[in-house]
């Protein structure tokens, strides 16, 4: 969601998504994987604060597997 978008209109859900958006670039382009999460998040929007944001880390587990050649 552009900020500049943002008015009185906005709802809880709205900011949370801009809060979630800001939690995945955090992630993937700023080292955010090395953070201890859950995170605090301040929301601001032109200068002032929306609110508090707790961000929590949802991990999907993937596995994968490799035969293993028997030995005698």
């Amino acid at each position: 969601m552009d900020p500049r978008e943002v008015d009185e209109s906005t709802d809880d859900w709205e900011y949370e998504q801009m809060v979630q958006d800001a939690a995945e670039d955090y992630w993937e382009n700023h080292d955010g994987w090395e953070d201890h999460w859950p995170l605090n998040i301040e929301l601001f929007v032109d200068g002032k604060s929306v609110g508090l944001f707790e961000v929590v880390m949802e991990m999907e587990p993937t596995f994968s597997a490799s035969k293993q050649e028997r030995t005698a």
